[in-house]
């Protein structure tokens, strides 16, 4: 603001000292008009020159402008040839005459037009009817046919009377603003202190220690402040040693989960004992299994060894069917036919059992949402379809063979005795194909049972992977979190018996209900 007003002041007397140039130069160069008009009158001839020159004279003489403004001429030499305020200086010799600075001061007037013609020369004079010299500025311009320098000159003092007064001015205005703005300033210091707490480089210093992690150092507050920034900080600190101690016990509540990790891993271990338990409850199946499977193989010997003989008996009843061989042929060709249906139907029959044994394993390893199991049924619809085609094709077959029969019926009365003893190995047969029969039922009992078992192998591998993800994920987690917990409370200094600290800390600043009586700050967390 003071240099605003300085540069004020400047230009006030800036702009007065061009008004007052462009003045001075108007009445110069008004003056030299005349001159002109004078010096054409006597190149024609209507004035002789002396007369010119003196009514010329005469004419710039009484020129004025503003309260003292005038114009003087002298020559080149330089001698004065009219100056209206000093009368015994015209016909003098001005050349030697100095300003109060020693400088000369027609001479610099002369030199300020030498170059242009025309120009202004600054120098210092005496004020009128005083000794005091003062700056002063003059304006000059030559007639070179006359040799004549016609000059005025002003008098600077009211131009920097002007100067100075605004520029005491303009620093008094400065001065009552700035007292105001130190009022001001005052005042908001007053309120920002308030608002802190205290002072502003301990507020500063406070924040520093939090934000570096040190929370040991009490902050001082004054009492009855509960709204300044210095009591918020305190609060602050106190919640954060409380929030440290939750952390803490919540590291130790890792380690617990770390314990009952290890607890899953025994438990996963005994489970693969049982798994090993039931793998060889399979491999005891799969023997008993074998076992049938060899019974099975020995009945079949038995079986054929009756029916070579159910054959050579049969050939003793050659003669007395051979009668019928025509039509048995027949029945024969159908027989084939039965035979082929049934071995369609024996296959549709063990595919069935396979998809069912298939079914109920599905169905076990999935439960209620097991999806595999539609699949299967769908196999069985399709099998049953095609064991109602065959079954119609079989009845068919009968028929016809029952036709047969009939035609053949007198022929086979004869053959009955032979045919007796065909029954009776045939029955052998049946007895042995029951025994079969049975060993098929137990084979496919021990194939339930080591399904059941693979399906509970699988259960308990499946059951295993999953616990192990599931641990190893837990553990990896729990790891993360408890590097995580060390760095960030690393980064705080609470003091012994943190802990202690900070519940004592939450009572503070959250009052009686702060902390629970189990001593827990997990709503402080929240």
């Amino acid at each position: 603001m003071l240099g605003v007003g300085a540069w004020s002041a400047f230009e006030t007397r800036t702009t007065m000292l061009a008004e007052r140039k462009e003045g001075m130069a108007n009445l110069v160069d008004s003056a030299a008009g005349v001159v002109k008009a004078y010096y054409a009158l006597a190149q024609s001839g209507k004035m002789s020159d002396e007369d010119a020159r003196r009514d010329a004279l005469e004419r710039l003489a009484a020129m004025r402008y503003g309260d003292s403004g005038y114009l003087f001429v002298m020559d080149s030499k330089p001698v004065v040839l009219m100056h209206p305020t000093l009368p015994k200086l015209v016909g003098t010799q001005v050349g030697d005459y100095l300003d109060p600075d020693g400088k000369r001061l027609f001479v610099t007037i002369l030199n300020a037009a030498k170059a242009g013609g025309h120009g202004f020369a600054e120098y210092r004079g005496r004020l009128p009817h005083s000794e005091t010299a003062v700056p002063k500025i003059s304006y000059v311009t030559r007639f070179a046919p006359w040799d004549w320098n016609i000059s005025s000159g002003v008098f600077l003092k009211d131009i920097d009377t002007v100067y100075y007064e605004t520029l005491v001015g303009h620093l008094a205005v400065v001065f009552v603003i700035g007292l105001v703005i130190t009022a001001a300033m005052l005042v908001i210091i007053r309120n920002v202190r308030a608002s802190l707490g205290g002072e502003p480089d301990e507020a500063a210093s406070l924040a520093a220690r939090i934000a570096a992690g040190d929370l040991t150092r009490p902050v001082a507050v004054r009492a009855g402040d509960g709204t300044s920034m210095m009591a918020a900080m305190r609060d602050m600190q106190g919640r954060l040693r409380s929030t440290i101690g939750g952390i803490r016990r919540a590291a130790e509540s890792i380690a617990a989960a770390s314990h009952e990790i290890a607890s899953g891993n025994h438990d996963l271990s005994q489970r693969t004992e049982q798994q090993a338990a039931s793998l060889e409850e399979t491999a005891a199946s799969m023997e008993e299994l074998t076992a049938t499977v060899k019974q099975n193989a020995e009945n079949a010997r038995q079986a054929s060894g009756l029916a070579n003989n159910a054959s050579e008996i049969a050939l003793k009843g050659n003669d007395v069917v051979s009668r019928v061989i025509g039509t048995m042929g027949e029945i024969n060709d159908s027989s084939r036919k039965i035979a082929d249906i049934i071995g369609v139907i024996d296959g549709i029959a063990f595919q069935t059992n396979i998809l069912a044994l298939n079914a109920a394993v599905e169905a076990a390893r999935a439960g209620e949402q097991g999806r595999g199991f539609a699949v299967v049924a769908g196999e069985v619809r399709s099998l049953a379809q095609r064991s109602a085609t065959a079954a119609k094709e079989i009845k068919q077959l009968i028929d016809a063979s029952v036709e047969r029969v009939n035609n053949g019926s007198a022929l086979v009365g004869q053959a009955g005795e032979t045919m007796t003893e065909i029954l009776q190995a045939v029955r052998r047969v049946t007895d042995i194909m029951g025994e079969i029969a049975a060993a098929s039922e137990e084979q496919s009992s021990g194939i339930s049972q080591v399904g059941r078992a693979v399906t509970q192998m699988d259960e308990m591998t499946q059951q295993n992977a999953a616990l192990v993800e599931e641990a190893a994920a837990a553990a990896s987690s729990l790891q993360e979190q408890a590097a995580r917990l060390r760095e960030s409370v690393s980064a705080f200094q609470v003091g012994d018996g943190a802990a202690a600290g900070a519940g004592a800390a939450a009572g503070v600043v959250g009052g009686p209900n702060a902390a629970a009586s189990s001593g827990r700050v997990e709503p402080a967390l929240a």
